[in-house]
């Protein structure tokens, strides 16, 4: 289930918590304890469970710059574009994690983040996500988005960040399968 509670407690959290000038191109942290529902069999933090906390780190980003009430008057929508993970150690239960996001490229149509889960001073796993701005019909520009909220809005990216978005983009979209005729 999706982790709607802690959401919610975000939500509160920035509705009383005082706006502040913060730096786009710093690194955030966003801190919690896996809890049961995080879990699989082993124990340990679901692999799919580390893209939702990695979801709620780029929330409490979102409201944190002012993204999220940009998204709302506009009408947008937070989407993924793509994301490549590497795991290296056990998320464990009950102990406190921190994930760091840090906004690594920015290009016509996709904000790229790379986002870690450490636990203990170790790192855990590593992602770069690429997510976009979505309305009905199109795609937000990254640019304009980063100007609307005060930022400077200009094309960057890390050059390993580009070779992943280069080797992304060549990978050949599979075809549909006809399940009718194959039975």
């Amino acid at each position: 289930m999706y982790p709607y509670f802690r959401l919610i407690r975000m939500l509160l959290h920035h509705a009383w918590r005082r706006k502040r000038t913060v730096d786009w191109k710093a690194e955030f942290c966003y801190h919690y304890r896996p809890l049961v529902g995080d879990l699989d069999v082993y124990p340990e933090v679901n692999n799919g469970r580390h893209f939702v906390m990695f979801d709620m780190a780029r929330y409490d980003l979102a409201f944190t710059v002012g993204l999220v009430q940009y998204v709302r008057k506009n009408k947008l929508a937070f989407v993924v574009g793509g994301s490549s993970i590497r795991y290296r150690r056990r998320v464990r239960p009950f102990r406190k994690a921190i994930i760091r996001t840090k906004m690594v490229g920015l290009d016509e149509k996709f904000f790229y983040f790379q986002q870690i889960v450490e636990q203990g001073g170790l790192v855990c796993s590593a992602a770069l996500l690429r997510t976009a701005l979505r309305y009905r019909g199109g795609t937000a520009l990254p640019t304009e988005v980063m100007e609307e909220l005060g930022f400077e809005g200009r094309v960057f990216m890390e050059p390993w960040v580009s070779e992943w978005a280069d080797w992304d983009d060549q990978r050949p979209w599979p075809e549909p399968r006809n399940l009718a005729t194959e039975a």
